[in-house]
């Protein structure tokens, strides 16, 4: 269900369609796995500005910024463009906005504005938020709800806090985009992340097992049994008899010299 808004002033009549869906706008290309990456800026169409500042994941955290991008006639003007990207999150985030398309609308005044636009992506799930931000004279949410589009009639169409899901299961979310025309697009703010794991992060570990407890008992050691191995060699009388008494001498035959 949709809702409408005519607006007198600035840019002219605006019509404000908020799309609140619960589904992700479908991606309008698709690639295979991605890194987590992100840019401040990027334009197609008549007028081409590649991503500024881009950073993607793919040797680990990443992040780069400008401190100012504008172009002649004040159609740009941005300030403090920052994007970063690590294996966890992207971000990207701009400070002090203003797009003026001039000459195509006959504005006095510049069609968007911003004190800040940033977009985050973690997990799988992406986010964006705008500071003081404005179209024409229509004031816009802090946090729009995805895909929410605000239209100037045959002229340009705004999408705020758009997000799309690729075949890898990975999302972009770009803070704010504008489409003048047909003929340009403008892209403000942008992350792209994986998908969150199905564990959440957390690695599962098997509780460690007690060690076996021994079944046997230890043995006694065994006594030595008796060595009776030289008892048959000991002549009888060297033993004592069955009352005990010593035992009888055993003569032992010798030669001893007589001597006189």
């Amino acid at each position: 269900m949709s809702t409408s808004k005519t607006v007198a002033g600035g840019v002219g009549a605006l019509t404000t369609v908020l799309a609140t869906g619960a589904l992700l706008a479908p991606a309008a290309s698709a690639t295979e796995h991605q890194d987590n990456s992100a840019y401040a800026i990027a334009a197609s169409g008549l007028l081409k500005i590649d991503p500024l500042p881009s950073v993607r994941a793919s040797a680990g955290f990443d992040q780069k910024s400008v401190a100012e991008f504008s172009l002649p006639g004040g159609l740009f003007t941005l300030n403090v463009l920052n994007a970063q990207a690590s294996k966890d999150f992207a971000k990207a985030s701009i400070k002090d906005v203003s797009v003026n398309p001039g000459v195509l609308i006959h504005a006095d005044k510049p069609l968007l504005t911003a004190a800040a636009i940033t977009a985050d992506c973690k997990d799988g799930k992406a986010t964006s938020s705008l500071a003081k931000a404005s179209l024409g004279d229509i004031k816009l949410d802090a946090a729009a709800a995805p895909n929410t589009t605000v239209s100037v009639p045959g002229l340009a169409s705004v999408t705020l806090n758009k997000q799309t899901r690729n075949k890898d299961d990975s999302i972009a979310v770009t803070a704010i985009e504008i489409s003048v025309d047909g003929v340009q697009k403008l892209s403000l703010a942008s992350a792209t992340c994986a998908a969150g794991s199905d564990s959440g992060g957390v690695t599962q570990t098997t509780a460690p097992t007690e060690p076996a407890k021994p079944t046997d008992k230890p043995t006694s050691p065994s006594k030595p049994a008796d060595d009776k191995s030289g008892d048959a060699d000991q002549p009888a009388g060297d033993k004592p008899d069955a009352n005990g008494n010593a035992p009888t001498p055993t003569p032992v035959p010798a030669h001893l010299d007589v001597t006189g």
